[in-house]
């Protein structure tokens, strides 16, 4: 069997020693020392792993208490805007009762409008967690659903609203002549020029020559010029079914077609045709039927816009 021969000499002592050593055995001292390097530094990596994942596993300990804290912080703020929402709710209700607009049901509301399903399906999730997470997102789903249908209807009422203001520009409401009185009112009576029992169509507010008279609503100049009995007269359409009627004016301030607003100068109060004195014969027609005026005039002082 081959072997390793070593001579060592000692020149101090005077010595010389000869070793013959296996010729394997290098390579088992080799192959010991290249295991025990592999060996601590495979521990050496089992450590560090080891506390990095401690180091990670208290991280996420930390941020599973906060991810916690906040969710039911999260819950706590749905539960308030819910709140909110249902003041919201019942305000729309009072809205809608008083525009006499039809309510939504109740079970729309519960539901919402629109919105998305939650995907938070996981495996690594507890069904705990999933579960709040599925709440909070379905309450944010039905709380958003809200919101929106309350600002459609919010839009509804706007436009409601702003259809009634139409309707109120339009409708006949002021006295057309400020400050005076109404006269003959709406009904039957003794004709002055015939003594007979005669219809009366509208009320007459007496007034000097040349006294303005205005419009009592928005509208469009639909006649002007002399109309028999009624002497000059303006007609006025106020859309909705409202017509006005002015009559035995001294002067026409308006042409025909033009747009009036309520309160603007149209003639002056004169006497022409069928008339014994100076005044404004006043008539009101709703969907062509001639109805008391009176119940159209606010005897104020002021033309209100």
């Amino acid at each position: 069997m081959e072997k390793i021969n070593l001579v060592l000499i000692s020149r101090k002592r005077n010595w010389t020693r000869r070793l013959s050593l296996p010729w394997i055995l290098p390579y088992f001292i080799a192959t010991l020392f290249l295991i025990l390097t592999t060996f601590t530094i495979a521990l050496f990596c089992y450590r560090a792993c080891t506390t990095a994942a401690k180091t990670n596993l208290a991280r996420l300990e930390d941020e599973h208490l906060f991810l916690l804290a906040k969710s039911d912080s999260l819950s706590h703020l749905v539960q308030a805007a819910n709140q909110q929402l249902e003041t919201q709710i019942a305000r729309d209700y009072r809205e809608r009762t008083y525009l006499e607009m039809a309510n939504i049901h109740p079970d729309v509301w519960s539901m919402g409008i629109g919105g998305s399903t939650s995907d938070f399906s996981d495996k690594n999730l507890s069904s705990q967690t999933q579960k709040m997470l599925d709440d909070i997102h379905d309450a944010l789903n039905i709380l958003c659903g809200q919101c929106n249908l309350r600002g459609k209807s919010l839009g509804e009422i706007k436009r409601k609203i702003d259809d009634n203001l139409n309707c109120y520009a339009h409708m006949p409401s002021v006295n057309p002549l400020p400050g005076r009185i109404l006269g003959s009112p709406f009904g039957y009576r003794v004709d002055p020029f015939t003594k007979e029992i005669r219809m009366h169509w509208g009320v007459d507010i007496g007034a000097p020559t040349g006294t303005q008279i205005y419009a009592t609503a928005d509208g469009i100049v639909i006649f002007t010029g002399w109309n028999q009995g009624f002497g000059l007269s303006v007609e006025i359409d106020h859309g909705y079914g409202y017509v006005t009627r002015y009559a035995h004016c001294q002067s026409i301030l308006v042409k025909l077609g033009d747009i009036i607003k309520r309160g603007q100068i149209i003639a002056t109060v004169g006497s022409t045709g069928r008339a014994t004195c100076s005044h404004l014969h006043y008539e009101v027609h709703v969907s062509g039927i001639r109805v008391n005026p009176s119940n159209y005039i606010n005897l104020s002082d002021m033309i209100y816009d």
